[in-house]
């Protein structure tokens, strides 16, 4: 039996394409046999590999004897190489191969030619790491065996010499120092472990553990200054939408001392490499207001933490993700992997030229077009197909080296020229991460700009209490108008917001998710992430801005009206070191620009400006603490549960998830309100405009990243903002309420915070929907036998028999009386609306009212002893 899974409709992806089941369990031999099929498979699927183009073969051959004549190990076979050329293509053109033997001498020839100054490859045989996402590869797909390796590719003869061995482990990456001398590696010595890095020399001797600690270490690299880049999970933190414990990037020096935090992320970084002019690039999962799937983009950092920059494809959902870079050397170029935001780490092979664009499709070129990647109008962020390519690794401009999924490939970047590395191990084993044994050039070491050596470092367990104290860097912005011309008048820009994503600190479990993926849930489909405001700064009249911000936190910034409304916002993060200063050209500019300024900037005329922080404190926003009070003051004396205009209650009251008044500004007309419908049903047809315009990051989403028109999202679009600067005229046009500019900058907040309504991502009760949902047990059975007893005459019956009931989609807990399916059918002179035509409840003094009304105590009671973290 096959089973396809083409699609995965908002729920988990299982990573897979295709599920072969079989009829029995099958042996060992059998399994090993099956694997080296499928291993044959791949290269049955790349029948260009070995098949020569004789002029394509002339041509590498020309264009390595040139590019190589003044380097340490010049091309010094080319002249043997085109003899030998030159009479197989006489052979060719005769049909001189009687013996068959044409073909077979061309591709050896080729996979020489290709491989003229490798001879010893350091490599990884081990098992592929099937993991459920991109981010995941660190901790999931475990299965013990293979090791480190040092391989001949030119002595046929020569057996493996192993470095370092797995039996029991996983070994899962490397890295050559630059004098080909020592290697770095990442492994588990048995699955209950984590990953660690490990260093040891080349001829296998002083093998050496560099970390310790329960989390896990891994994707090291080398930096020029000889110490070392790494991913570390010690930070506790987790995906939002998954299990996955967070490594960011981390150095450390070569014996393992002195750890220190380079990256402030709250999400993965993904396997740092250091590009030719001395920086880190690595990839970056992104989520500031955006949906899960398609934002794991290219940035760039300085060795000491500083000079973070966005390197390519922050506003690219298509390929999804983007791993492994690697500087194509002679070029300012990197290659990569392109892959998705499900399934393993491999893909097609991306050439990445930015010069056309730091978020062009133009600037993508798929050389590996055997694996589609789709178009940006046509995609979510994943990518099908058979995927195998990974760890690519140039040799030089011309030629690199990748593994897929078994053996070891050398081509050239255009493909013209593609031969087998490597066959695949013959027990079941792959390839990966393969590297030249020989000494590579040094990138420059970059000063660090930090006070002085050593200072300035983040700390590495800065986040354990009694290390909380607050260090700043700072930030000039030269004019917050470039970058929005055309769109905002100069003048309209007031100030500068500075906003905190909130990590999720403590792991919950998936089966919980609610509202797409999230657990604890933090809004309805909006935000992931709880929002912490730090404060705002004003701008100058010429658009120049110079401020200090908290180090070490992942920070974006919204440019802010005379009111308070955000006329643009950054949908990204950006962190700087303590002490470090750093400053862009404008908003939303292009960031190829030099931004030399032409004149001095006001701002800079004084010392850098405090943060005035928020008048409801600088912590999580929370909206039933700081958003409810307004409704509560200026509302709710005409929107309650007993008269509501418009359908509209701003009561405080709590629900199963939020409170009434979020219910109804956030979720009601919503796209969330289908999404997240407790019967599965859409909204009415008569479901009313949403009032707040928040940005949907639930998956299928994923065209809204493109979307970064000012005042487009937010605040300056919701008409819950006009009915608030109106004051809310009745019919007449008479104004009805006169809110004060306190009040109103609270609602433009949080609107522009994408709605946020808890505080925070931790929870007391991970064992619920959303690790959130208030319901009491057994209540869904309970409402539904009173209605097959008393309703289904009037409301009909569904397709299993039962009464249907007319229930919002969501649940009032506090004051559960004035639900709708208690008030309709309750007589008006008992306080009910009688909706249902006649009373069904004569009073509330009613058995089944009263069952209904007792089932809230028990959620009530627990609400009291464990509170839900909503305030």
């Amino acid at each position: 039996l096959t089973i396809r899974l083409t699609a995965s409709h908002g729920g988990p992806n299982p990573g897979a394409s295709e599920v072969v089941i079989l009829d029995r369990a099958v042996s060992d031999g059998e399994l090993k046999k099956m694997v080296k099929t499928g291993q044959r498979g791949i290269l049955d699927r790349m029948p260009w590999v070995d098949r020569v183009e004789i002029a394509a073969l002339r041509e590498l051959i020309d264009r390595l004897e040139r590019s190589h004549a003044e380097s340490p190990r010049p091309y010094t076979e080319a002249m043997d190489h085109r003899r030998r050329l030159d009479k197989l293509a006489a052979r060719r053109e005769a049909q001189d191969d009687a013996d068959g033997t044409i073909d077979e001498e061309l591709a050896r020839l080729q996979r020489e030619v290709l491989l003229f100054d490798v001879d010893r490859i350091l490599v990884i045989k081990r098992h592929e790491i099937v993991a459920s996402h991109v981010y995941t590869y660190h901790y999931e797909g475990f299965k013990a065996g293979g090791g480190l390796y040092v391989m001949s590719l030119k002595d046929p003869e020569a057996l493996p010499f192993l470095l370092a061995d797995s039996p029991e482990g996983q070994i899962l990456d490397c890295d050559l120092s630059y004098d080909g001398e020592r290697v770095l590696f990442s492994r588990r010595e048995r699955e209950s472990d984590v990953y660690q890095v490990w260093s040891v020399a080349i001829d296998g001797t002083d093998l050496r553990r560099l970390t310790d600690g329960a989390w896990h270490s891994y994707n090291a690299c080398w930096l020029p200054d000889g110490g070392i880049a790494f991913l570390s999970a010690r930070k506790p933190a987790y995906a939002y939408c998954w299990d996955a414990p967070v490594g960011v990037t981390h150095r450390m020096e070569a014996d393992g001392s002195r750890v220190r935090l380079l990256s402030a992320n709250y999400l993965n970084d993904f396997t740092p490499y250091v590009l030719a002019d001395g920086r880190i690039i690595y990839s970056r999962w992104e989520y500031v207001d955006k949906p899960a799937i398609p934002i794991q983009s290219l940035w760039t950092i300085n060795p000491d933490g500083t000079g973070l920059s966005m390197y390519f494809g922050n506003g690219v959902i298509s390929p999804g993700t983007f791993m492994e870079p690697r500087p194509i050397p002679g070029t300012h170029k990197i290659v990569c992997v392109m892959t998705g935001h499900n399934g393993p780490t491999r893909g097609a092979l991306g050439v990445i030229d930015r010069t056309k664009g730091v978020n062009a499709q133009a600037a993508i070129e798929n050389i590996t077009p055997d694996v589609a990647v789709p178009p940006v109008d046509q995609g979510n962020g994943n990518t099908g197909g058979t995927k195998q390519y990974s760890n690519p690794l140039p040799l030089d401009g011309e030629r690199l080296l990748v593994s897929i999924q078994g053996p070891l490939l050398a081509r050239t970047f255009d493909g013209a020229c593609q031969s087998l590395a490597l066959p695949a191990p013959d027990d079941g084993m792959q390839w990966f991460a393969a590297q030249p044994i020989r000494p590579r050039p040094r990138p420059p070491v970059i000063p660090s700009t930090l006070k002085s050596a050593g200072e300035g470092f983040v700390d590495e367990r800065w986040w354990e209490p009694g290390h909380e104290a607050v260090e700043y860097a700072t930030v000039y912005v030269q004019d917050v108008y470039r970058g929005l011309e055309g769109t905002v008048e100069r003048g309209e820009i007031a100030a500068i917001r500075v906003v905190q994503e909130i990590e999720k600190s403590r792991v919950a479990q998936v089966q919980y998710r609610a509202f797409g993926f999230q657990f604890p849930v933090v809004s309805c489909g909006a935000t992931y992430a709880p929002k912490q405001v730090w404060g705002s700064v004003p701008v100058e009249p010429d658009g120049s801005a110079y401020f200090r911000i908290p180090a070490n936190r992942p920070l974006y910034f919204m440019v802010l009206d005379a009111e308070g409304r955000a006329i643009q916002r950054m949908r990204s993060f950006t962190h700087l070191m303590p002490g470090e200063v750093q400053g862009c050209v404008g908003c939303h500019e292009s960031r190829l620009e030099t931004g030399t300024m032409t004149r001095r900037r006001l701002a800079l005329e004084r010392a850098p400006r405090e943060l005035t922080p928020p008048e409801w404190g600088v912590t999580g926003f929370s909206y039933a603490r700081i958003v409810q009070p307004v409704w509560d003051q200026y509302c709710v004396s005409c929107h309650h549960a007993d008269a509501a205009p418009g359908g509209v209650d701003l009561s405080g009251d709590r629900t199963d998830f939020f409170n009434v008044s979020y219910e109804m500004l956030a979720r009601r007309g919503s796209l969330s309100a289908n999404w997240a419908a407790m019967d599965g049903s859409p909204p009415p047809p008569d479901e009313p405009a949403p009032l707040a315009k928040w940005i949907p990051t639930y998956n299928g989403q994923e065209q809204n990243i493109l979307e970064v028109r000012p005042r487009f999202w937010g605040s300056p679009a919701s008409r819950l903002t006009e009915l608030i600067m109106t004051g809310h005229p009745d019919g007449e046009g008479r104004p009805r309420v006169a809110m004060d500019a306190t009040a109103r900058r609270r609602v433009f907040a949080w609107i522009d915070l994408n709605v946020p309504y808890y505080g925070t991502s931790l929870s007391n009760h991970y064992d619920r929907h959303g690790c959130r949902r208030m319901v009491p047990e057994g209540f869904d059975a309970l409402i539904q036998e009173v209605a097959d007893r008393r309703c289904g005459g009037c409301h009909g019956a569904d397709a299993n028999g039962h009464a249907r009931i007319p229930r919002d989609f969501w649940l009032r807990i506090d004051n559960p009386q004035h639900n709708r399916f208690l008030k309709a059918p309750l007589a008006r002179s008992a306080g009910g609306t009688e909706q249902c035509g006649q009373p069904v409840f004569a009073n509330t003094d009613d058995p089944d009212y009263q069952k209904l009304i007792e089932s809230f105590r028990p959620i009530q009671q627990l609400l009291i002893d464990r509170p839900r973290l909503d305030g």
